[in-house]
């Protein structure tokens, strides 16, 4: 006699297809990302925050990103964790939204700069032109001067959306009450300057006798601390090149190690300076504290166009 055959269990099969189905089911739905996140405020115990998102964000482009329901207004997935997976999932649409935005601004930004580059580039251009025909330009007093920089490579690699004016500025140091008039008479012709990149990474350089024509030759600089050199060209109406370490715009003043930078960055960053017209900074940023300002309470359409407002008040006594 053969032997029997083996008696399957229709119920048993039938729930391991359930939970099968299920975990497939899950496994479609729920994207890698939310399993990463929530790890992430389990084993941390805190909240989850914006930045626990941007690991996967890096593909901003409206295209699937392993994030989609077919119908969210139905709530599609329905599991013991539904209610957080839609409060995460809405954190993370917020933050993609302000990434992409981020990244709009940074390209502007960007483009901008390498604009600027392009200014000084022509004149560095002109320079070189002078030099060939034997010509001469004057480098306009520094004392009292500053110079907007711009590089566009630094905005790669420091954006954000406080960035801040990068500029240098130069001045005579005050130090009338120590030294002789013969010495202070020499010392009236050194300068110091202060650098600011961003809010790291600033410092105090000098002192250097500035040059009166514009060159291509380098003049450099060691800052106050003695840690970075600086490395100007003065190349005349308005414009300056400076290059500095990668050591000084990852500088961390708060520790005696600097930032480690990430890869493929450039050992010296090139900046390039225009002068600062201060003046025209006072009027323009007047006009538009004027365009902006609140109406005064006396100003209002009340006061200006009704019979009974201010503005008529009296002009026909």
């Amino acid at each position: 006699m053969g032997k029997p055959a083996k008696r399957t269990n229709p119920l048993g099969a039938r729930s391991l297809r359930i939970k099968k189905s299920r975990r497939m089911q899950r496994d479609r739905t729920i994207p890698s990302w939310f399993d990463r996140v929530r790890a992430i405020s389990f084993k941390e115990d805190r909240d989850v925050t914006a930045d626990d998102f941007d690991e996967d964000l890096s593909e901003l482009e409206d295209k699937a990103d392993g994030d989609t329901d077919p119908d969210d207004s139905d709530r599609s997935y329905d599991g013991s964790d539904a209610d957080h997976y839609y409060e995460l999932k809405g954190e993370r649409e917020e933050r993609k939204q302000e990434k992409l935005q981020e990244r709009i601004a940074k390209d502007r930004a960007r483009q901008m700069e390498s604009a600027k580059e392009e200014e000084v580039r022509a004149a560095y251009q002109s320079l070189l032109k002078a030099e060939n025909e034997h010509k001469t330009i004057l480098v306009e007093a520094l004392v009292g001067q500053g110079f907007k920089l711009f590089c566009s490579n630094h905005v790669e690699h420091f954006y954000s959306d406080l960035y801040a004016t990068k500029r240098v500025d130069f001045y005579y140091l005050d130090t009338v009450g120590h030294l002789s008039p013969d010495e202070h008479k020499h010392e009236t012709n050194m300068l110091y300057g202060d650098i600011y990149l961003n809010a790291r990474s600033n410092c105090s350089f000098g002192p250097f006798r500035p040059p009166q024509r514009a060159s291509r030759k380098a003049v450099r600089v060691k800052s106050c601390d003695g840690e970075y050199e600086l490395s100007f060209q003065f190349i005349g109406n308005g414009y300056l090149k400076l290059r500095v370490t990668q050591e000084m715009v990852f500088m961390n003043p708060y520790t005696n190690r600097p930032r480690a930078p990430p890869p493929n960055v450039p050992g010296v960053f090139e900046f390039v300076g225009i002068w600062r017209d201060r003046e025209r900074e006072k009027a323009e940023r007047q006009e538009w504290l004027k365009a902006h300002r609140s109406p005064s309470p006396r100003e209002s359409w009340f006061e200006m166009n009704h019979p009974m407002g201010w503005y008529h008040e009296g002009r026909f006594f």
